[in-house]
């Protein structure tokens, strides 16, 4: 078979989490779609959704379902992400194109969404481009993040019929008071600067006056790039999109930034190409972003402080992942020394250090 990808894109099949194709070929055909003959093709990386590569009716397609095991509220939203695209796609072109969805849990367990496959390169790692990436190269995928966030926060939310994503209003307080009580809820002790860092953030009362769509949790490898043109063929994982406030996905890009003072448990585990030279330093980034008035920055310390307390949560809710069986979960170990740097850089920012 010719596949459309670099096969080190997909996992061993040994290793690969199986799903029930023949009933997902009886749901598609309740609607007229064929589900091709072909062999199981997950792909590789990533600590969340389950994603696989696909043919329906002749195209090859990605089928994401939330991972195994217990979800955290409001996580691995296939719902979420079927409304984002259904939203986006006929307006931008880096949306993919929504190809079907499915709520009922007993076909794969699971709530499950099929949208089209984009070709191109998903920038992992610390040299995405490859061991010759220049410092040009890597000045250019600095800012093209950048160029990306600006366009998807530039859509009018009326005009594009975005009303269903989210409400309106209060994002900072909702956003806020969510991750609070998932801190509350992970497992064993947090470290103390993480109650201390939301309780700082928690007295303060940022305007949250600007509302747009937002992806939620944009970091360099959700971009598929076309890699000879380094230009932008895809934006993936909407589970967590919504309508709110813009510096809050900018703030979420710059947690995924490592710099050299950063605490070593957060720089390893943040394997982007930020430590390349060339690449962007994150002050750097906040210019590129608020070039041209694009939007007040007077809440970015909020959120970024925020931002790095959701990290940190999210650094602690894997660590359980691996506390609860070490021997399936080994790569999770790594999170647990990266939580307290997280919460330790949200602590930084409300002191006035890193922007």
């Amino acid at each position: 078979m010719d596949l459309p990808l670099d096969p080190a894109l997909l996992r061993d099949p040994a290793q690969a989490v199986p799903f029930e194709r023949q009933a997902l070929a009886r749901h598609l055909a309740a609607s007229g779609r064929v589900l091709d003959d072909g062999p199981l093709l997950q792909f590789a990386g990533g600590y969340g959704n389950l994603n696989y590569l696909i043919r329906v009716d002749g195209s090859w397609a990605v089928l994401r379902r939330p991972p195994l095991g217990e979800i955290p509220k409001g996580a691995n939203d296939m719902a979420r992400e079927h409304r984002a695209l259904s939203v986006l796609a006929p307006v931008w072109a880096l949306a993919p194109r929504p190809v079907d969805f499915c709520d009922d849990t007993s076909v794969l367990g699971a709530p499950f969404l099929i949208s089209e496959f984009r070709s191109g390169l998903p920038l992992h790692g610390t040299a995405p481009l490859g061991a010759g990436m220049t410092p040009d190269q890597a000045r250019d995928l600095s800012l093209l993040q950048v160029r990306i966030l600006r366009d998807l926060h530039g859509f009018d939310i009326q005009a594009t019929g975005a009303t269903a994503l989210g409400k309106v209003g209060g994002f900072a307080a909702r956003t806020l008071r969510g991750w609070s009580a998932r801190l509350d809820r992970a497992g064993g002790t947090p470290p103390g600067t993480a109650r201390a860092l939301f309780t700082r953030l928690q007295a303060m009362a940022p305007k949250d006056d600007r509302v747009t769509i937002i992806h939620n949790d944009f970091k360099l490898d959700n971009v598929v790039v076309d890699p000879a043109a380094l230009a932008p063929t895809a934006v993936l994982d909407w589970d967590m999109s919504t309508l709110g406030a813009p510096l809050f996905d900018l703030a979420t890009l710059l947690t995924y930034w490592a710099e050299p003072d950063d605490p070593e448990g957060l720089r390893a585990i943040n394997l982007t190409h930020s430590a390349a030279p060339g690449a962007l330093l994150r002050r750097d980034l906040v210019q590129a972003y608020l070039a041209d008035g694009m939007t007040d920055d007077s809440d970015l310390r909020f959120f970024l402080a925020l931002a790095f307390a959701k990290f940190g949560v999210v650094c602690l809710q894997l660590y359980d992942k691996f506390r609860a069986d070490p021997a399936a979960n080994a790569r999770y170990e790594k999170f647990g020394a990266a939580a307290p740097g997280a919460f330790a850089r949200g602590q930084d920012v409300l002191d006035g250090g890193l922007i």
